[in-house]
C-alpha cells in the first residue's frame, strides 16, 4: 500500500497520504484496519458457503441458475447466518468508504462529499445498506422510501444467481389505490464479486490466502 513515502488510500481515484499511517495506526486508520479485517472475513466466510452451493447446483460449472429461498447446500442455520453477513458486510463496506472519502475531502475539498464517494464506489451496497441493513425500510416512515421498498426490506433477500450467493435479486411492484411503487433501487449484490472490486480499489498488493 505505500509507494515512495506515501500511502495509496484508492487506487482507482488515486487518494493518497503522506507517509505510512498503517505503521502504528490510530484513530480513522484504525478504523481502516479494522473494518478491512472484519470485510476479508465476512468475505472469507461467504467464499467457503458458495463454493459448497457452486458444488451442489453446478459441479461443472456449466449452468446458469436462480434458486431463491432455501439454497441448496445450506441449512436453514447457514441461510440465516449468511442474510445476517449480508447485512454486516454492507454496513461496514460503506464505513469504509465513507472513512476513505472523509479523508480524501480533508486532503482536498474539491474531492466528493464521503455520501457521494461512497455511491461512486458501491451503488448497489448502499441501496442495500440504507433500505436493509442499516434499519429496515418497513420498520420506518422515511419520505424517501417507497411502500414497495418497505415491503421488500423484510423479504427473503438470499438467492443464487448465475454462479453466486447474492440478495436483492427481486424486484416488487406494489399498487395501493392509485400509487404505484417498485423496489428497483434496492439493488442486486455479491459479497464475493464486490470484495474482489474493493481489493482492487484498496488493497492491491496486499497478500490473501
Amino acid at each position: 500500500m505505500s509507494e515512495k513515502g506515501e500511502t495509496i488510500l484508492d487506487y482507482i481515484d488515486d487518494i493518497r497520504v503522506a507517509g505510512d499511517p498503517f505503521k502504528e495506526p490510530a484513530n480513522e486508520y484504525w478504523a481502516l484496519v479494522c473494518l478491512q479485517i472484519g470485510l476479508e472475513s465476512l468475505f472469507a466466510h461467504a467464499s467457503k458457503l458458495e463454493e459448497r452451493v457452486r458444488k451442489e447446483i453446478d459441479p461443472e460449472g456449466k449452468v446458469h441458475a436462480m434458486v431463491r429461498g432455501r439454497i441448496p447446500g445450506l441449512n436453514g442455520l447457514e441461510n440465516a447466518l449468511l442474510t445476517s453477513m449480508f447485512h454486516w458486510y454492507a454496513v461496514s463496506a460503506c464505513n469504509y468508504a465513507r472513512l476513505v472519502g472523509a479523508i480524501a475531502r480533508q486532503l482536498d475539498d474539491r474531492r466528493p462529499t464521503p455520501p457521494e464517494y461512497i455511491k461512486n464506489v458501491m451503488p448497489e451496497v448502499l441501496s442495500f445498506r440504507d433500505k436493509i441493513a442499516a434499519h429496515f425500510a418497513w420498520s420506518t416512515r422515511n419520505e424517501r422510501d417507497n411502500d414497495a421498498e418497505r415491503l421488500s426490506s423484510v423479504f427473503p433477500q438470499l438467492a443464487w444467481s448465475g454462479d453466486a450467493l447474492t440478495v436483492a435479486g427481486l424486484t416488487v411492484h406494489l399498487r395501493r389505490g392509485d400509487k404505484i411503487s417498485d423496489s428497483g433501487a434496492i439493488r442486486h449484490w455479491s459479497i464475493t464479486k464486490v470484495h474482489k472490486q474493493l481489493r482492487s480499489r484498496y488493497w492491491r498488493g496486499e497478500d490473501k490466502e
